[in-house]
């Protein structure tokens, strides 16, 4: 089977401009990351895929050579079309360093390109190993940490700053180390930051393995999170149901009057548009889907009940029920 076109990869025209690429390449990247779609193969060939195209049209020349002469003209000149993790690319081990099989022919930032569009990498301004080739990986670095940071939704959503503690090796004994991170708006749960050789050191600093900070966000009582939009139960009583009310709601980092219209259903979504989370690669925010639950008193007194009673006349206005009376008149009318 033969290459699948760039551009449909990516799912830009062939006249997009080159931030529309990098817009359109964050976006299926995100989607397909390994962290996203443990153990699922076909996520892995659509990331590779995707990285793969994605070397290609950001750059000018390859771009050119692949209008005019295909696949077999974007990978002259030593490119092996292998994406910015190379032939040796298929573990998703740790993805700040155990790839195998280095860069292959491609430029070897792409990768940290990647993590500062999307997990808000923290370097340390050190790169080991000579430029241009898969630096970082000589015989006696150290070994890497990893810490878990717990945060609020709300933090989350906005980004901070923490300053964690930590142990490591550092000149042959342990030491305690403080750093002060940055959080960045939008940052998912699971998510890696990554602190450049703030790990442990078994001789020069220059050797010293990484930091990886994982995001822990804490369950929150009143929001969930699906991709970038909030998710909201509202209980709202029979009685506001029916008739409507108005209705003072918290959001994710403020507040908000939601009208209830008369006759509202159970289920029924309300959207409060870019009320969500940020995208981490700073293109917008999601939405804030309100569902309604008509929350149903279960010890009214006699007299209650006998007031309720006397409402029993606008079950014939119910659409609903109307609509699923008449439908079992024609099941039934069907089976004589």
């Amino acid at each position: 089977m033969g290459k699948r076109d760039y551009y449909s990869i990516l799912e830009v025209s062939r006249s997009a401009s080159l931030e529309d690429i990098k817009k359109a390449y964050r976006k299926l990247a995100l989607k397909f990351h390994p962290d996203k779609n443990p153990g699922n193969r076909q996520a892995e060939d659509r990331f590779k895929e995707v990285n793969e195209a994605y070397e290609v049209l950001r750059d000018p020349k390859k771009r050119q050579m692949y209008d005019q002469f295909g696949h077999v003209g974007a990978h002259a000149g030593g490119f092996q079309g292998q994406g910015p993790f190379g032939k040796g690319f298929g573990g998703f081990k740790d993805f700040g360093g155990d790839f195998g099989g280095g860069f292959g022919g491609t430029d070897p930032e792409s990768f940290q390109d990647v993590f500062n569009d999307f997990f808000g990498d923290v370097f340390s301004g050190r790169r080991r190993g000579p430029a241009g080739g898969a630096a970082g990986f000589e015989q006696n670095r150290g070994a890497d940490l990893r810490y878990t940071l717990s945060i609020t939704l709300e933090e989350a959503a906005k980004g901070c700053e923490k300053t964690i503690s930590f142990v490591r090796r550092r000149g042959g004994k342990e030491e305690t180390a403080k750093l002060s991170i940055t959080v960045p708006s939008g940052v998912r749960n699971g998510q890696r930051l990554k602190l450049r050789g703030e790990g442990d050191a078994v001789g020069k600093p220059g050797d010293a393995g990484d930091l990886y900070v994982i995001v822990n966000c804490q369950e929150h009582p009143l929001f969930r999170r699906e991709e970038n939009n909030i998710l909201m139960d509202l209980p709202i009583s029979f009685v506001d149901a029916i008739v409507g009310t108005q209705i003072e709601i918290p959001t994710l980092l403020g507040k908000a009057s939601l009208r209830v219209p008369p006759g509202t259903h159970p289920g029924q979504l309300f959207r409060l548009k870019n009320k969500g989370f940020p995208d981490i690669g700073g293109y917008g925010h999601g939405d804030m889907l309100v569902k309604v639950i008509v929350d149903i008193p279960s010890d009214l007194s006699e007299e209650d009940q006998k007031a309720v009673g006397q409402l029993k006349h606008l079950t014939q206005k119910s659409p609903l029920v109307v609509e699923f009376l008449n439908n079992v008149k024609k099941v039934m009318k069907s089976r004589q």
